[in-house]
């Protein structure tokens, strides 16, 4: 059985299990700014296979991880090549360009101002 969740709806069921980072030192699985970009790419995925996907919020806490930059999804998956990007590049921009290309590279990746959110199932 299928509802409408709206972006209302999506944010506040992750702000009632405890899953939404509201700033108040209890942690959470995602900030707002990321949820209102997993919201965004669910309803595109949604479009591109012409049928609506079950709400989970649980499920998209296994499935997805956020990041407050590219290289630290890279340092999280794979530090060798983290530092590869940092020894190969002048800039701490250049690195992050790198990484975010990498990370682009092996699995779904949702940029938005403040981090990315990955597919960590990679």
């Amino acid at each position: 059985m299928y509802t409408n969740t709206s972006r209302n709806d999506f944010i506040d069921t992750f702000r009632a299990i405890g899953r939404a980072d509201i700033g108040d030192g209890n942690g959470g699985d995602f900030t707002i700014d990321a949820l209102h970009a997993l919201f965004d790419y669910m309803e595109e995925f949604e479009e591109s296979i012409g049928e609506q996907v079950e709400f989970d919020p649980v499920g998209l806490c296994c499935q997805f991880s956020e990041y407050e930059s590219a290289m630290d999804a890279v340092q999280d998956r794979d530090p060798e090549l983290a530092e590869q990007f940092h020894v190969n590049n002048d800039s701490a921009g250049d690195a992050e360009g790198d990484a975010l290309e990498w990370i682009a590279g092996q699995t779904t990746t949702i940029c938005f101002n403040g981090g990315i959110v990955i597919d960590s199932e990679f």
